[in-house]
C-alpha cells in the first residue's frame, strides 16, 4: 500500500489549543450566549448527519438550527455568524505561536513527494497565511465545502477526491480520536493523532506526541 499523501487537521493539531483558549477568553465572556448557541447548534448537527438526514447544503444547515437555538431569522444568524464567529474568531490567530516544528517538518514531506492537504470543520480564512504556512498544502478544505462535519464520512472522500489519491493511499492527523482518526478510519484511510504522551490512547491508535516523530515515521515508510 504505497502511501501518496497526507492531511492535517487544523485547530488544535498545528498548536495546542490552550493557547486559542487564553486568546479569546476576554471574547468568550462577551459573547457568552451566541457561543453556546453556536456549540449547541454544531452538536445538534453531528447528531442529525450521523443519520444522512440533512441535505446536501451545509451552509444552510447549519444557519437554520443556529437561528432556531438563538430564536431569530436566518438572515439574522448569518450575520451573527459570519461578523462575531467565523470573521470575529480570526483576529486571534495573528502573532499566535504554532508548534515550531510544523512548517520544517511539512516541507520534509512536500520533499519527499506527498501531497498535503488541510481539512477543518471551520472556514480555513487566512490562518495558513497567519501560520506561516501560506502555499505549502496541495488542497485546503474547510467548512462548508466539506460537506458535513468530522467524524462523518464525507469530508475525508472529497479531500481524497480532490488530491486525487484513493484514501486508502491516504494518512489523516488530527488531535481528536472521534472527530479525526475514527473519522478518517471510516473513509478508509489511516488516522495519527498528535496527542501528548499523558494521554490515555487505545493502543490501536497510531501516536505520536510532536511533529518531528511524526514526520520521521511518515518518511519512513517512504522510504521503504
Amino acid at each position: 500500500m504505497e502511501l501518496k499523501a497526507v492531511g492535517f487537521d487544523i485547530d488544535g493539531t498545528f498548536y495546542p489549543e490552550y493557547r486559542i483558549r487564553w486568546r479569546v477568553f476576554p471574547y468568550f465572556l462577551g459573547h457568552v450566549r451566541l457561543l453556546m448557541a453556536f456549540a449547541r447548534t454544531r452538536k445538534l448537527m453531528r447528531s442529525i448527519q450521523a443519520g444522512d438526514s440533512y441535505g446536501e447544503n451545509l451552509n444552510r444547515t447549519e444557519l437554520t438550527v443556529f437561528a432556531k437555538e438563538l430564536g431569530c431569522d436566518i438572515d439574522k444568524a448569518r450575520k451573527l455568524r459570519d461578523e462575531l464567529i467565523y470573521r470575529g474568531w480570526e483576529k486571534y490567530f495573528q502573532g499566535m505561536k504554532i508548534y515550531p516544528e510544523v512548517g520544517n517538518s511539512l516541507r520534509k514531506l512536500k520533499n519527499a513527494g506527498l501531497k498535503l492537504a488541510v481539512l477543518s470543520d471551520f472556514p480555513v480564512g487566512r490562518k495558513l497565511e497567519y501560520f506561516g504556512l501560506e502555499g505549502i498544502f496541495d488542497v485546503v478544505l474547510g467548512f462548508p465545502e466539506t460537506g458535513r462535519l468530522k467524524p462523518h464520512r464525507e469530508p475525508f472522500i472529497r479531500m481524497a477526491s480532490r488530491l486525487n489519491v484513493d484514501p486508502i493511499n491516504t494518512i489523516y492527523v488530527g488531535n481528536r480520536l472521534t472527530h479525526d482518526i475514527r473519522g478518517s478510519e471510516n473513509a478508509g484511510m489511516r488516522g495519527i493523532l498528535i496527542a501528548p504522551s499523558k494521554h490515555r490512547i487505545p493502543p490501536e491508535v497510531t501516536t505520536y506526541s510532536g511533529f518531528p516523530q511524526l514526520t520521521e515515521g511518515i518518511l519512513s515508510e517512504v522510504r521503504q
